[in-house]
């Protein structure tokens, strides 16, 4: 793990599913002396965390462990962050860092900084780390490393605020970039959202008789339709105008390749999946 400097010893993280039950045992890793609590709605998934160690106590009213913690992780979908907000913003500590793990940004900056004001303690954060699993059950301690954490800081965040956010994922083995929460959203449409789409469309394609010839290829390529039903709703919501754009850039070169398929034209056919496979074979794994 990256040496920061940072430290933080009383932890709430709000919603303890893969990304804040891993969130919990990472953490504890780094900071073993740290309290971590957890909020959550399913009594059985706060059990689940605690027996596996990612989290020291468990609430229902994020309330009162907020009031005691000097770092606050959101880990609910999205649409619910503000809620969590409003909550916590009465009792927040002086000193306190906000962050989140939530996947889509512009929308989130903005409740954070109507709630808690421009300058606040809220800095938001993207790990791009997870898979289609649900529950603290599948939370994994190595589940951050080698990844990268996408942070969103805006030009009333104050630098201190934002070095704090930058140790807290470089503690937990992560490379960190910056973008403004716009950015961030034009390109996670891209790399995350327009996926998850896809492999939703490609589900349903098939007939269900078809559907017991698909092999290895087409599970690989539908396996992000098992992803959290919820959190993928409130991911479609917030981040509708980016989407949107990206859907449009799809159907254009859909058509296009559609084009080159009517026409029978092999030349462009290859040169297509050739730029396709060189790309495909330069990506690096951010475990998204």
């Amino acid at each position: 793990m990256a040496k920061t400097g940072v430290s933080f010893r009383h932890i709430t993280i709000v919603g303890v599913g893969l990304l804040g039950g891993s969130a919990g045992l990472a953490l504890k890793r780094a900071w073993p002396g740290a309290v971590v609590a957890g909020v959550g709605r399913s009594q059985a998934n706060l059990d689940q965390a605690l027996k596996m160690g990612a989290i020291d106590a468990a609430y229902s009213d994020v309330a009162e462990p907020a009031g005691q913690s000097d770092l606050i992780i959101l880990a609910t979908p999205v649409c619910s962050f503000a809620q969590h907000i409003a909550a916590i913003a009465p009792v927040l500590r002086r000193g306190v860092l906000v962050t989140d793990v939530g996947s889509t940004k512009a929308a989130v900056v903005r409740q954070a900084q109507r709630i808690l004001t421009r300058g606040g303690p809220f800095v938001g954060s993207h790990p791009m780390a997870g898979s289609e699993r649900k529950g603290a059950a599948h939370a994994q301690v190595d589940l951050f490393e080698g990844a990268t954490c996408i942070l969103t800081p805006t030009p009333s965040t104050p630098p201190a605020l934002l070095a704090r956010t930058r140790g807290l994922w470089q503690s937990l083995g992560m490379r960190t970039v910056e973008m403004s929460p716009a950015a961030h959203d034009r390109a996670v449409a891209a790399v995350s959202h327009l996926p998850h789409v896809l492999a939703a469309m490609l589900m349903l394609l098939p007939r269900e008789a078809e559907l017991q010839v698909s092999a290895r290829g087409f599970a690989d390529m539908t396996r992000l339709a098992g992803g959290d039903v919820e959190m993928w709703r409130d991911i479609l919501l917030t981040n509708r105008s980016a989407i949107l754009g990206r859907i449009d850039d799809f159907d254009e070169r859909l058509m296009l390749l559609r084009d080159l398929v009517e026409l029978g034209d092999a030349g462009q056919i290859t040169r297509f999946l050739r730029a396709a496979k060189k790309r495909r074979d330069g990506l690096k794994n951010n475990r998204s």
